[in-house]
């Protein structure tokens, strides 16, 4: 007994380092093909000889929980090692799978002079609560077409830019992993579906999303930042986004580590963070110092934070800054301490010499 000629094919490129799509191109086979091979051929592969010596003799095909076997008058029990898919391996996995965006022509009659920002904020993607305002539950479904519905609107009733930036601000899925816990504070959350369901309904909204964007603009950037709640499961949204589009020269998925977001547009500087970890006049204070040559040169200074999830501005030092309100529905937890903010989706126009010139807004 061992791996077919089929699974051991397979196999043998995987081992050479090729991907499971690269496979499937090379073999003419489905993804879904190579898959089902790779995965009966590493039960093979990861299987003791001693296990499958002891299969061999009794002519099972059958991986036994354990085998008893006698060496030197001892008799020694060995199990199999409990191998279990690491969230990386799943990223990995359907990483593999994602097939780029096609290049798509840009829309005609743009602006050149203006850039939109589309900042999310808190959607929570994961989250269950009880459908208070709207009649309905929220959960992984609902956060994912919210995010379509309401990017859609901002993307219909705003100017064609030349320029638009579609920024997640953090807390894009509801929790970092399996325990359905916060990272830092062990926060109980209340969750609908499991991690690998949220990345996939995640990634696909946010790539609608940007597809629309593209649609109506020239040039789309794209930036996810990390929260208290995904400081490291955003990755795996970055990660995936970046494949999508690693073809479309219109997209820019920004792959730069840190918790912050710096862009400058003409006379306009940008930023953003989570808004979990510094006050908003201690943000303006390390960017100001950071980024000291782009702020010498912009007249016009945004910051977004989210986090709190209800709306909040001020001016701070040269700087307008906008506490964003969540896209997320209100929980357990928001009812029993007594929150009242609504959800709210916006887009707002900047011109590169005049600053802001026009705003959407979306909300339940």
């Amino acid at each position: 007994m061992a791996m077919s000629p089929e699974q051991a094919e397979v196999w043998a490129l995987l081992e050479q380092g090729m991907t499971r799509r690269q496979i499937a191109d090379h073999l003419s086979l489905t993804y879904g093909q190579v898959k089902k091979r790779i995965d009966r051929a590493k039960k093979w592969a990861d299987t003791d000889p001693a296990i499958l010596s002891a299969m061999q003799a009794v002519g099972t095909e059958m991986t036994p929980h354990g085998v008893w076997a006698k060496v030197d008058g001892y008799s020694v029990y060995l199990r199999p090692p409990q191998i279990q898919d690491s969230l990386l391996d799943r990223v990995r996995e359907a990483m593999d799978g994602i097939t780029p965006a096609k290049p798509v022509a840009p829309a005609a009659n743009l602006l050149n002079n203006l850039c939109t920002v589309y900042p999310i904020a808190d959607r929570h993607n994961g989250l269950r609560a009880w459908g208070r305002e709207t009649g309905e539950d929220y959960d992984h479904k609902i956060a994912g077409k919210r995010l379509v519905e309401w990017v859609g609107k901002c993307v219909d009733a705003s100017p064609a830019s030349e320029l638009a930036v579609v920024l997640d601000v953090g807390d894009g899925e509801h929790m970092d992993d399996a325990t359905n816990a916060t990272p830092t504070s062990k926060h109980a959350l209340d969750v609908d579906t499991r991690v690998f369901l949220t990345i996939e309904t995640s990634v696909e909204s946010l790539a609608t999303a940007i597809d629309l964007a593209l649609a109506k603009h020239g040039k789309v950037i794209v930036r996810v930042l990390p929260g208290n709640h995904n400081p490291t499961l955003y990755l795996a949204i970055l990660f995936a986004l970046a494949e999508r589009y690693r073809d479309e020269p219109r997209v820019e998925v920004q792959k730069v580590p840190g918790e912050f977001w710096v862009q400058e547009f003409g006379q306009c500087m940008f930023m953003a963070h989570h808004g979990d970890k510094a006050k908003p006049d201690r943000i303006v204070h390390f960017v100001a110092d950071e980024f000291a040559p782009m702020w010498g040169r912009t007249q016009h200074r945004f910051l977004w934070t989210g986090h709190m999830h209800h709306m909040k501005a001020q001016d701070i030092g040269g700087v307008q800054w906008e506490q964003l309100r969540a896209m997320t529905a209100r929980d357990a937890y928001a009812f029993s301490n007594a929150y009242t903010a609504r959800a709210q989706l916006q887009a707002i126009t900047f011109d590169k010499d005049r600053g802001e010139v026009s705003r959407v807004k979306v909300a339940c």
